[in-house]
């Protein structure tokens, strides 16, 4: 089964901590000062997520069960380096609840060099409750990451991850922040990351991802 962002940093010092740079060693003093700088300018309000977890309203914002399900291009996008997210294709359903509605969610990482063709396996989560206003906190299980869907260095990344967003009708857009760590090939706090789900409605032409609830666009393909 896979998976596993998201806000801003060069590749560099990421690549060197994620993805298996030919001295890790010696390039971890440089991550953590600039992984420092990063976490005091979110810490005074410069930059990173607001925390709103996915801009979700007030009120009772719920869709009907059955009305948000369907296919989203999910992007996840490490703080480090945020415009080039893992990208999956994912499967929402939704059930009604004594209380209100659960969703649950399919994941299949896709290749980097396309975002579009599949590759791993497949994972399946879920339910997770959503409230009245739209907010939902999804803690996934460990998921492996195949290094064809690593947009920066190409190695396979094992992380576990919680999703906090909202969900609110018509559900064409779900965003969020996400937390958790990456513990392969070496341990990274993710905390800072985002999330964004875009409804795919042409199986055979999926939207340009973007990587956050103000819908910044991802980069471009090469």
């Amino acid at each position: 089964m896979a998976l596993p962002s998201l806000a801003l940093a060069s590749a560099l010092p990421f690549a060197s901590l994620l993805l298996g740079c030919a001295d890790p060693e010696g390039r971890f003093d440089d991550f953590q000062a600039r992984d420092t700088t990063i976490r005091e300018d979110q810490a005074s309000g410069e930059g990173g997520s607001d925390g709103s977890g996915g801009g979700g309203g007030g009120g009772s914002c719920l869709p009907e069960a059955g009305a948000p399900d369907g296919d989203f291009l999910f992007s996840l996008s490490a703080y480090l380096n945020p415009q080039a997210p893992i990208v999956f294709l994912s499967t929402l359903t939704s059930e009604a609840r004594d209380d209100g509605l659960s969703i649950s969610l399919s994941f299949q990482a896709l290749e980097a060099a396309d975002r579009k063709t599949p590759t791993g396996t497949p994972v399946d989560v879920g339910p997770y409750e959503v409230s009245a206003d739209g907010q939902f906190t999804a803690e996934l299980p460990t998921i492996v990451v195949p290094g064809n869907a690593n947009p920066i260095s190409g190695s396979e990344l094992e992380a576990t991850i919680t999703l906090s967003g909202a969900l609110c009708a018509p559900a064409d857009f779900v965003c969020g922040d996400v937390t958790g760590t990456v513990t392969r090939p070496l341990s990274l706090d993710l905390k800072g990351s985002t999330f964004a789900m875009q409804r795919i409605t042409d199986p055979d032409s999926y939207p340009a991802p973007v990587i956050n609830c103000d819908k910044k666009p991802a980069r471009p393909l090469p």
